[in-house]
């Protein structure tokens, strides 16, 4: 059975701790210099030369889009550090204020105090989750009810984990 990545995009485990690989992890700094650079997601994507992961070499702008938003890429919840605040912070500003299905946002007093979407920041106890199920998963003789509980358990902790991101990336409206 093929898995997702478990480990994030630009990390690797190295004695039992989470290091950077540099490789990757120069490709996520390009990311995030392209796109405050001006780059649409899609042309940042389409010229990725470094593979996402073994089974997909090819990129797309939702993935693009999910590492610029990965708060972990900031040194959160164990990880090293790999970009500035300054970065995620401008990069997601950028992406904040960029055109949402044609249309550029507008900003009015109305829709300032609306989050404009959403950020998941996972936990250890979520990370604990999805190892727990993945080992389910992996035992042949496993309980199939039970799997299905632990899914459900893990998604309601990852929508508990959601936080609103407003216009300018404030979390705090």
């Amino acid at each position: 059975m093929l898995k997702n990545r478990n480990i994030p995009f630009g990390y690797c485990i190295t004695n039992g701790e989470y290091a950077v690989n540099e490789t990757e992890a120069e490709a996520i700094r390009q990311i995030f210099a392209r796109y405050i650079g001006g780059d649409s997601l899609k042309t940042i994507a389409t010229q990725m030369t470094v593979p996402y992961n073994t089974c997909k070499t090819v990129w797309n702008k939702n993935m693009v889009s999910r590492v610029l938003e990965n708060r972990r890429y900031l040194g959160e919840n164990g990880y090293p550090s790999i970009i500035s605040q300054e970065d995620f912070d401008t990069a997601n500003q950028i992406k904040a204020t960029r055109y949402i299905k044609g249309e550029r946002k507008e900003s009015s007093p109305q829709t300032e105090q609306r989050p404009i979407r959403t950020i998941y920041e996972p936990t250890e106890e979520i990370q604990r989750k999805i190892n727990e199920i993945s080992r389910m998963l992996d035992t042949p003789d496993a309980d199939k009810d039970d799997i299905v509980k632990q899914i459900f358990r893990c998604a309601e902790m990852k929508y508990t984990a959601l936080r609103p991101i407003y216009d300018g990336g404030d979390t705090n409206a």
